[in-house]
C-alpha cells in the first residue's frame, strides 16, 4: 500500500523563523536539517517509493483567477508500507518533526481511483 506524507510547517512558525533568525544561523540550521534528513532517508530507503521534493511558493488557481498565497506545505514523500501504523512508526524519529517547532506530518493512503 502506498502513502503520501506531507511535511508541514505552520506559516506563522516559518515567518517568525525568517524574521528572527540571522542568515548565517538559517544556513547552519538548514544544513544540519538537510544532513539529518539525508541520514533518515538512507535509514528508510527501502520503504521510500518517491524521495519527494521541497515545495515552494504557492499560486492558487480557481475559476476566478490566480493569487499568490502562503500555505504550510513544506515537502512530500511517497512511502510503501503495510499500514498507516507502520508509516507512523517509521516517522517517529523523522528530523522534520523533531527539529522544527510545531511542524507536523499528514499521512494519507493512496487510493485507486481508476484513472
Amino acid at each position: 500500500m502506498k502513502f503520501v506524507v506531507m511535511y508541514r510547517v505552520p506559516v506563522e512558525v516559518m515567518q517568525e523563523w525568517m524574521k528572527n533568525t540571522p542568515p548565517e544561523e538559517m544556513k547552519a540550521q538548514g544544513e544540519k536539517l538537510g544532513k539529518d534528513m539525508g541520514a533518515w532517508v538512507a535509514k528508510h530507503d527501502k520503504a521510500i517509493v518517491d524521495k519527494g521534493l521541497p515545495l515552494g511558493k504557492n499560486t492558487r488557481m480557481s475559476a476566478k483567477g490566480t493569487e499568490a498565497v502562503a500555505n504550510d506545505l513544506n515537502y512530500y514523500q511517497v512511502i510503501e508500507a503495510e499500514s498507516v501504523e507502520q508509516v507512523v512508526e517509521m516517522f517517529k524519529d523523522n528530523p522534520h518533526i523533531q527539529v522544527i517547532p510545531n511542524s507536523y506530518l499528514d499521512i494519507m493512503a493512496v487510493t485507486h481511483t481508476g484513472m
